[in-house]
Parts: structure tokens; C-alpha cells; sequence
């Protein structure tokens, strides 16, 4: 008895149609890592840190990223010497504090915000704290700053007076 077969284009309309399924479950969750990785940033959800050498941590309100750091799309701050993170800063290869051309991706970007050791070694400002961060804090905080926009429903329920 010889198997039966399936016309090419069924089977290739099934697999396409399990891949839109697949993105669509992955589409919140990307989602949610970024809204988290915003709540970090801003101070929402609280971050732990020290000054580098420190044993004793900073309060969270000292600690929030957002107090030093700009993000894409917002106007770059004139009260701190700490650069806007957006996804170019991080992902586009460029000379960073004197040391040879690096990009981060989310492991060196995670050794980072631990230890204060960016890609190619070179230890950053002890003014930056360092953060007592667990995986999926770290997986937030790279989604957030990494993803396109910035614009999360947060954002844009605060500029349309929602939520005030």
C-alpha cells in the first residue's frame, strides 16, 4: 500500500500558519519583557544596587536608570555626563571609553549592569552603580532599551492624560 500524499501547497499554508501562531504567542511576551524592562528604568519596579567596591546598597529611587539616563526619543539629559541608551548605543560596533570598537549583545550588556565591565574589558564610571540583577530583570531591561520605539501603553496613556 503506498502512502498518501500531501499537496505541497497544504503543507506549506499548515507550517506558515503554525509560524503566525507561534510569532503571535511570542508578540506578548516580547511585549511584557519590554513593559517590565521600562518599569526598571524608570523606577517603577525597583532595582537593587551599590556603588561599585560598596557593601551597602543604594535605595532604589537612587539607583533607577532613568535618573541619569535618557532613552530613544526623549531629549538627551543636560544635568548628567551618562549618555542616552537606545539601540544604537548598544548594538552598533563604535570606540567606547578608549578601548577598541565594541557592540553588546544581551550576555556582555548583562556583565555590564553586574559588574561594571563592558564588552572589551574596560571597567566604566564608578558613578554608575552596579545591580543586583536575576536573568529575567537583565532579558527586561536589554528588550526595553533594544526594541525599536520606546512607545510602550504606559507612555502613551501619560501623554493622553489617562491614568493622571
Amino acid at each position: 500500500m503506498r502512502p498518501r500524499s500531501v499537496p505541497l501547497g497544504v503543507l506549506v499554508g499548515a507550517v506558515a500558519l503554525c509560524g503566525i501562531g507561534a510569532s503571535a504567542r511570542m508578540a506578548p511576551a516580547a511585549a511584557r519583557h519590554r513593559s517590565r524592562g521600562e518599569a526598571l528604568f524608570v523606577g517603577e519596579e525597583p532595582l537593587k544596587g551599590a556603588i561599585r567596591g560598596h557593601r551597602s546598597g543604594l535605595p532604589p529611587e537612587v539607583v533607577r536608570c532613568s535618573n541619569c539616563h535618557a532613552v530613544q526619543g526623549e531629549a538627551q539629559r543636560t544635568d548628567t555626563l551618562a549618555p542616552r541608551i537606545d539601540r544604537a548605543l548598544l548594538l552598533e560596533v563604535r570606540d567606547r571609553r578608549g578601548g577598541p570598537p565594541s557592540a553588546y549583545d544581551a550576555p556582555s550588556f548583562c556583565k555590564l549592569m553586574r559588574t561594571g565591565v563592558d564588552p572589551v574589558y574596560i571597567v566604566i564610571a564608578r558613578e554608575m552603580p552596579v545591580y543586583d540583577l536575576d536573568d529575567a530583570q537583565c532579558a527586561s531591561l536589554w528588550q526595553f532599551l533594544t526594541a525599536e520605539t520606546k512607545r510602550t501603553e504606559r507612555n502613551e496613556r501619560s501623554d493622553s492624560g489617562e491614568g493622571k
